[in-house]
């Protein structure tokens, strides 16, 4: 029975034996919970005020443990000379290599002999650019293809490789104008400019020229006055309504056209090349030929009252002659200035083989290198809305 006993126990202590083992290998072997889940690490927001932007940054509740290994540096380092070497002798100094301490230093050319001197060239010289022929009644006739009339006197003249502006001036008892003749290169040299950039801005003639840094201005046919007309500038067209006035045109080709708004599409005129066009008017010169008092198109404008004049024409290819007319009013007469028929008659004098009238009165204003230099009317300038300029 005592056996038995015994025999029981030791089969108890053999299974509970049994079962500790196995649970300890469970224990022990298997991963945790929070090892099988991945990593989030947790955000905090942050406020940057430079941009009112918003960034998320992950928090670490402590810092990750290096795993460099630091490595103790003995700074005690006893620094030995380099080992004496001889000295080269003079067949070894004259020979293509020879040892240093620590490299092999080539020698190309004997150490004895100096360095021959580097070679020098002399640069060609060139030719300075020669200036323009003085300006005389000779050069005159040579930039202009006329001669100077009885009352003309040069004033003067700008020349660069693309422009070529030559100003007489012209006195003739109250009679005082100013002829500018003007070569361009290219049409798209003939430039226009709005004050202010815009249609219906107002500005001087000197300060609109200014700003885009004109040589030569003159006012156009201040466009902003008017809510009509066809206005293409540099090849954009700003307005395109009938109006009654006389439409002028600068084709593709920088050739003015004259003629009326019903006879063209606006939008056909830009598609076809139109660089820029002014609606005021009237038509003085058609095919070299003057027009007539009857002939001029001039709503509300007396066809037969003297007024400062700007008018602008056209002799050859990409040539143009600009007139601008000064007058003096005192009380209710006007001295000096034109009629549409004096200009006119004038322009088709000077070669023009179509000319056309921009605005005048008051607004007359002839800009060259950095001032004024005809007399406005009014003692003083206008604010227009618009210039005629070259650079």
């Amino acid at each position: 029975m005592k056996k038995k006993k015994n025999n029981s126990i030791t089969i108890i202590s053999l299974i509970m034996t049994a079962v500790l083992i196995v649970l300890t290998g469970l224990f022990c072997t298997s991963p945790s919970k929070l090892a099988d889940e991945p990593f989030i690490p947790e955000f905090v927001e942050y406020e940057d005020e430079s941009d009112d932007e918003t960034f998320f940054f992950p928090v670490f509740e402590t810092e990750p443990e290096s795993t460099y290994e630091t490595i103790n540096i003995d700074l005690d380092v006893t620094v030995t000379d380099p080992p004496e070497t001889e000295e080269p002798s003079e067949e070894t100094k004259t020979g293509t290599t020879y040892e240093t301490y620590g490299e092999t230093e080539a020698v190309t050319a004997a150490l004895t002999e100096k360095p021959d001197e580097p070679e020098t060239t002399t640069e060609p010289e060139t030719e300075a650019p020669k200036d323009p022929p003085p300006f005389s009644a000779e050069s005159f006739k040579q930039y202009t293809g006329r001669e100077l009339g009885p009352d003309e006197k040069m004033y003067d003249r700008y020349v660069t490789s693309h422009l070529s502006i030559i100003i007489s001036k012209v006195e003739k008892g109250d009679l005082k104008y100013f002829i500018c003749d003007i070569r361009i290169d290219s049409p798209r040299t003939f430039h226009t400019a709005f004050a202010g950039s815009k249609i219906t801005g107002r500005a001087y003639t000197s300060k609109i020229a200014s700003q885009v840094g004109a040589v030569f201005a003159v006012n156009g046919d201040f466009c902003g006055f008017r809510t009509s007309g066809i206005i293409i500038r540099e090849g954009a067209l700003y307005r395109n309504k009938g109006s009654d006035w006389d439409l002028c045109y600068l084709d593709k080709n920088g050739d003015m056209v004259l003629t009326k708004h019903s006879s063209v599409d606006a939008k056909s005129l830009v598609s076809n090349g139109a660089y820029q066009s002014w609606s005021f008017g009237p038509a003085l010169v058609k095919n070299g030929r003057a027009l007539t008092k009857d002939e001029f198109v001039t709503p509300g404008l007396s066809r037969s009252a003297r007024e400062p004049r700007t008018a602008i024409g056209q002799v050859g290819k990409l040539h143009y002659i600009i007139l601008v007319v000064d007058a003096v009013r005192s009380g209710g007469s006007t001295i000096g200035g034109m009629t549409f028929s004096d200009l006119a008659q004038t322009m088709a004098s000077l070669g023009c083989k179509n000319a056309y009238n921009l605005d005048g009165g008051g607004s007359t204003t002839l800009y060259y290198k950095g001032k004024v230099i005809n007399e406005p009317c009014i003692n003083g300038e206008r604010n227009i809305s618009d210039i005629i300029y070259f650079k």
